[in-house]
């Protein structure tokens, strides 16, 4: 925004000074232009003078025409340039938005895989605690001298499956 106001500012200023050497010119051109009536009069050439001055004046209004066009072309590249800031702004925006709502999706989803692995882990816990109950209960009957109650045989698969993260495939 700042820019903006700074380029219309400096454009304000050129169109101020060139409007005040416009005067300043004017003023000359006047000065001239008596000097050279005075002259012709003297000379009796008026028609003379004339030409010079018309040919002055018709340079002067093509100078200020050209002026005038570069400022036209420099009003339309600021103007694009404008246009174009804008739409870099609006795409900058967007990513950003986006980049936030991945970075929020992001950090549930790893919030969601640490209570998941929190939970394996104390199911490990609970599973270790079990079996160390279990051998200490046969290590108190033999040592109690009875003879231990056998417990049944895991299925082959029952450690391995102990041992996966996650429960097992339940039937449907």
């Amino acid at each position: 925004m700042t820019i903006q106001n700074a380029s219309q500012q400096s454009l304000a200023e050129r169109e101020l000074e060139l409007a005040m050497r416009e005067a300043e010119l004017n003023r000359r051109e006047a000065t001239l232009r008596r000097a050279e009536e005075a002259r012709a009069e003297e000379e009796g050439s008026l028609t003379r003078a004339s030409s010079v001055l018309d040919s002055g004046i018709e340079e002067r209004e093509a100078a200020l025409s050209r002026r005038e066009r570069e400022l036209e072309a420099m009003l339309g590249a600021v103007d694009a340039q404008r246009a174009r800031l804008e739409s870099v702004r609006a795409e900058y925006e967007s990513r950003r938005t986006a980049l936030a709502e991945r970075t929020r999706e992001v950090e549930a989803e790893r919030d969601r895989l640490r209570e998941e692995r929190a939970r394996q882990v104390t199911a490990s816990f609970e599973l270790d605690e079990r079996e160390r109950a279990a051998a200490a209960i046969v290590a108190a009957a033999a040592a109690a001298g009875e003879t231990p109650i056998e417990a049944p045989a895991p299925a082959p698969d029952a450690e391995w499956w102990s041992k996966q993260l996650g429960r097992p495939l339940e039937a449907a």
